[in-house]
């Protein structure tokens, strides 16, 4: 049986090595106001020699934009920002998280929530989706399709020209999986039949404009009811440093410099797996696979059926707002870190999990501290 004496000799030891190796006060977390402040990464704790072997590599597997939209923030500091990061375009799927996020405000809201039922918006979804429930479409798990061929000239099944008129379902809700733009569409419509609101209006009021996102487009597809509807997977249009500020509103937990806009709880459920689905479905899309990583609209880290995590070289907290030609944002919570790449130059020959997988591999290496 130890002593006391020889206990409170422990205690004491290990008091003076943890004032010893953490003498240095960390950094409060800060937000930007019209600007944000920057910093070295040295005074960050990252070795910018081992950060820039990271980013050339990315650079290598990117198409002609490079790194000329790429934002870096740590803290709330800027530690890297392109030439390019004020220049506004597209950023396709990474809008789905947007509009997850509005579901997320009317649930804190308790106006709905992801156990609200389609068919209790619009009963016309009663027949083909009775047992289709919000949370199945931010999951991409709702089975839903429209009518209609593609407007894609046969490229993809998805994105008829009638995204909104019921057809029959792909499959039984939560059983598959199916990365499915006109799903996602259809949600979108939900939220703005639901409301009489459009989504942008419903952001904005509640959290765009406190994080200081600005002037920006969601532009619509069609309308209900006389309200447009601003497209459900597509077609927020911004800047570099505006979704850098939508990526550190998630990485501090829907709070912004002391004001919660979003719950801590719906942050946590958006950025969790939210896909249990026994397989992926029979589309022409089959080969994108979200069981095991997929939360409500965020790819996660999690572990895939195969027993290995969607990226495994990189942080293990990190989830991601991912959209088409590689406009992505990062948030990494143990690293404090919001990382943003966007172009309009197609996504990587390798798929962006293999190459974000080694760039944060990479990336791994260059924090100190």
């Amino acid at each position: 049986m130890h002593s006391l004496k020889s206990i409170i000799l422990v205690v004491v030891l290990f008091a003076l090595t943890v004032t010893s190796c953490g003498s240095e006060e960390p950094l409060e977390m800060v937000f930007p106001m019209d600007t944000w402040q920057e910093m070295t990464p040295e005074e960050l704790g990252i070795n910018s020699a081992k950060m820039r072997e990271a980013l050339d590599y990315l650079a290598s597997e990117s198409g002609e934009d490079g790194l000329e939209e790429v934002f870096i923030v740590r803290n709330g500091y800027v530690i890297y920002k392109g030439d390019s990061i004020y220049k506004k375009h597209n950023i396709y799927s990474s809008s789905k998280s947007f509009t997850s996020t509005v579901l997320g405000i009317l649930s804190d809201q308790g106006s709905l929530s992801e156990e609200t039922y389609a068919k209790e918006i619009d009963t016309s979804m009663a027949l083909l989706y009775p047992d289709v429930q919000l949370k199945h479409f931010s999951s991409m798990t709702s089975g839903y399709s429209g009518k209609g061929s593609t407007r894609w000239d046969e490229i993809s099944e998805d994105w008829s020209w009638t995204p909104y008129a019921i057809d029959s379902a792909l499959f039984t809700p939560g059983k598959e999986y199916a990365y499915w733009d006109e799903a996602q569409m259809m949600f979108g419509r939900l939220l703005t039949m639901h409301t009489g609101k459009t989504l942008k209006s419903i952001f904005d009021d509640n959290i765009g404009k406190a994080i200081g996102i600005g002037d920006y487009k969601w532009n619509p597809e069609q309308e209900v009811n006389g309200i447009e509807i601003n497209n459900g997977c597509t077609n927020v249009m911004i800047n570099a440093e505006q979704l850098a500020r939508f990526g550190h509103f998630y990485l501090n937990e829907g709070n912004w410099n002391g004001q919660q806009l979003l719950s801590e709880e719906w942050i946590a459920k958006a950025t969790q797996n939210q896909v249990f689905a026994d397989k992926v479905a029979d589309t022409d899309r089959n080969n994108v696979d979200g069981r095991g990583c997929y939360g409500y609209n965020w790819w996660v880290n999690g572990v895939t059926p195969t027993g290995k995590y969607h990226m495994p070289d990189a942080p293990k907290s990190l989830y991601y707002a991912s959209g088409l030609h590689n406009n992505m944002c990062f948030v990494i919570p143990e690293w404090n870190m919001v990382f943003v790449r966007r172009g309009e130059d197609g996504n990587p020959e390798k798929g962006k999990p293999f190459v974000y997988n080694e760039f944060f591999k990479r990336m791994v290496l260059a924090i100190e501290k």
